[in-house]
């Protein structure tokens, strides 16, 4: 793995949101500027006579089908009246470029002009070899174009396809994907321009024809060199980012000044011939920086057999004839295997799983493609072979594409985007059994298990390096996550069982899964704190309540009060067990029950207690919760219970008071005072300390009161909640 995951989380934040709708815009363009060319090629009239080379002559056929072979600069005559023009035979050639200087490039073009006049006048005739044939030209239907012109479409829209669909799944600033998209954009600038240029039988406008030749060298020359570039950076960088626009540029302008008959076209084919030259030796120098990393050696065997053929094929069928002056191997429209398979295995050498990124999109695009070329083809049968009108034909076929074709697209759609992936409830569901597993072990299991039923990576391991946070690696063949459920950082790699790229959606969703994890985690231990905190609430009740209860029981000497000392602790634990179902309650009634508790209990033990009920009148009226009752009858409890242990006293006096919405209750005695055990007590233990920690967790306060005799404590505390 290359870079930092800082450095790959940047390059995410830059990645193109939607790569699939800048694929489906470029995809639209490359179809806009096939139907300009077919429109170009269309307009173009049907002469019917023809010319091809036969080994060191040239077959010429006349309009009549009489056809001769004459050696090349066999002239041909036009004429229409008084006017006639004459032209070497081999220039007829759909296929023939002209050479030379500019001067005599130019007037090529102008002659081919002069020859659409003359042919387009009335009485035009042709004559080559003693033999003359009338010249009527007819409208270029579908039917009437060449096979090159399809088969060099077909090039150029698949070509330029796979280039696009490349550079928009790749990570952006990818100079890899730039210069194999710009190759691949050539070569269909090349493969359409082309077919326009060798549609003509006898002629085409020259303008025309100069402007697609013009656009042929400017195409072929961009494809050659930034194939050539693209190896500058695969899979090494050999030199500055620099250097391959450079080059590309470069052959533009001398594609252009080619076109234009500055330059030699010998320099044209020299160029073509560069890749096939330069590729082997780019290759080999690669192939050297990668040792040790097998993966980029066989990527680089893989694209150097594949390139490496088919640049031959290109190289032996197209310039070699002009370079060394032997017969062709075949039309301009025989490269498009070759080609295929040179850009083909480039593209799944460097981008590889990058071209499943686009997913459905590409789908979509090829559904959406195959509805329109079922229009196309249905339209044009209809036209050529029915002979039916153009609104008609029309008419049948959007009817048969509409009941025929939208049915199986819909079938073979739902069939594509068939998904295993987890539904939100499925999702939910594990997530949960990951947060609320018993144990740390289990929680890993259960997350590992969720990480692959989601995104069925091929690998899930450790990640060498903390993930702060979810972020795509290699431009989307692994997935880092952050520490979760009990595990380290992992890093997940090869989704789809490694027939996809991890996409934004996945990272999305994970960002998602591990902020709903980390939720759980937190309710998990605020439960865990909760049941802390419940238990430490039971020791302290049990004893505050239960063991003051109990040793009041054991001063008794009635066993009728020792039994409802008892119950009463039974009680206590009851109301703890069922946590705390209590209910608000009149201050007036829980005043006066902790009277008459402590009443008995004192007396019990031999204390007086002196509590008059000289409350204020709205006491009764004034309805406390009971976490706040509990605590009142709690702390008294425990006062009570420690004048009992460790005052010797003979009289406690309790005086109550109610400040706005707060409870004062003052207890004395008449004992000790504050003596040693009774300081431990106060400072720690789970005496009058947590007699102290449960008021301050209402918002009281119990307060150690200065005394001349025995021991005061205050017990303030709200009667309403804050």
């Amino acid at each position: 793995m290359h870079g930092t995951v800082g450095q790959s989380a940047t390059a995410q934040r830059e990645r193109p949101r939607r790569p699939g709708l800048r694929l489906l815009i470029e995809s639209h363009l490359l179809f806009a500027l096939f139907l300009v060319a077919l429109l170009a090629a269309l307009s173009i009239p049907v002469y019917g006579i023809s010319a091809s080379r036969e080994g060191a002559a040239i077959l010429v056929t006349l309009p009549q089908g009489h056809a001769t072979q004459v050696p090349p600069e066999t002239p041909v005559r036009i004429a229409a009246g008084a006017r006639s023009i004459e032209a070497p035979a081999r220039t007829f050639q759909s296929d023939f470029v002209p050479d030379g200087d500019g001067a005599t490039v130019a007037r090529f073009y102008a002659e081919r002009d002069a020859i659409v006049a003359l042919a387009s006048a009335p009485g035009a005739t042709v004559t080559v070899a003693g033999a003359a044939a009338p010249l009527a030209p007819a409208h270029r239907r579908l039917m009437d174009l060449p096979h090159d012109f399809w088969l060099l479409s077909l090039q150029a829209v698949v070509i330029g396809l796979l280039g696009a669909w490349v550079r928009t799944s790749a990570v952006p600033g990818d100079l890899r994907a730039r210069m194999f998209g710009l190759s691949c954009a050539g070569v269909a600038m090349a493969g359409l321009s082309g077919a326009v240029f060798d549609t003509r039988d006898l002629t085409a406008p020259g303008n025309m024809l100069r402007a697609m030749m013009t656009l042929n060298v400017l195409g072929s020359n961009v494809s050659a060199v930034a194939l050539l570039a693209l190896f500058l950076y695969t899979p090494r960088t050999l030199a500055p980012r620099w250097i391959g626009p450079v080059m590309v540029a470069a052959g533009a302008v001398a594609g252009v000044l080619q076109g234009l008959a500055v330059l030699p076209l010998e320099s044209f084919y020299a160029l073509l011939v560069l890749p096939t030259l330069g590729l082997p030796l780019l290759l080999l120098v690669q192939y050297r920086r990668a040792a040790g990393d097998a993966g980029s050696r066989a990527t680089l065997r893989w694209i150097g057999a594949t390139t490496f053929a088919g640049g031959a094929f290109v190289t032996i069928g197209m310039a070699a004839p002009v370079l060394l002056g032997v017969p062709s191997l075949g039309s301009d429209g025989s490269t498009i295997v070759p080609l295929l398979m040179v850009y083909g295995g480039i593209a799944f050498g460097i981008a590889g799983r990058r071209l499943f990124v686009l997913d459905a999109w590409s789908y979509r695009l090829a559904l959406g493609a195959g509805a329109t070329l079922a229009l196309l083809v249905a339209d044009a049968l209809l036209v050529n072979l029915l002979a039916l009108a153009k609104p008609v034909a029309l008419a049948l076929a959007l009817l048969a594409v509409g009941y025929l074709y939208v049915p199986l697209r819909g079938a073979l759609w739902s069939r594509i985007n068939r998904s295993q992936a987890l539904t939100g409830p499925e999702l939910f569901r594990m997530a949960g059994e990951v947060a609320f597993a018993p144990d740390t072990a289990q929680r890993r299991a259960a997350w590992r298990t969720l990480l692959d039923r989601l995104y069925q990576p091929l690998e899930i391991g450790s990640a060498p390096m903390p993930v702060p946070v979810p972020q795509l690696l290699d431009g989307g063949e692994a997935l880092a996550l952050p520490a979760a459920a009990g595990e380290s950082a992992l890093l997940l790699r090869h989704a789809g069982n490694g027939a996809k790229l991890f996409t934004p959606a996945d990272l999305a969703t994970s960002r998602e899964l591990v902020a709903l994890l980390e939720g759980a985690e937190e309710a998990r231990a605020a439960y865990a704190r909760g049941a802390t905190e419940e238990r430490r609430r039971i020791a302290r009740d049990l004893h505050d309540d239960v063991s003051g209860l109990l040793l009041t029981g054991l001063h008794r000497e009635d066993l009728a009060h020792v039994r409802g000392d008892v119950q009463q602790a039974l009680g206590e634990i009851r109301a703890m067990v069922s946590s705390l179902a209590g209910h608000a309650q009149p201050l007036g009634l829980v005043l006066a029950d902790c009277r008459y508790e402590a009443s008995g209990r004192l007396a019990a033990a031999g204390i007086t207690l002196d509590w008059p009920p000289d409350l204020a009148e709205d006491a009764e009226d004034r309805i406390v919760e009971y976490a706040r009752h509990k605590a009142l009858v709690s702390a008294l409890r425990e006062v009570v219970t420690n004048a009992i242990r460790h005052s010797g006293a003979s009289r406690v006096t309790v005086s109550a008071t109610i400040e706005g919405d707060r409870l004062s209750l003052l207890v004395r005695d008449d004992g000790r005072g504050l003596v040693a055990e009774t300081r431990r007590e106060v400072s720690g233990g789970n005496g009058l300390g947590n007699l102290a920690q449960r008021l301050a967790e209402i918002g009281g306060a119990c307060t150690i009161e200065p005394s001349p005799q025995g021991f005061a404590v205050r017990l303030d505390l709200p009667l309403a909640a804050a």
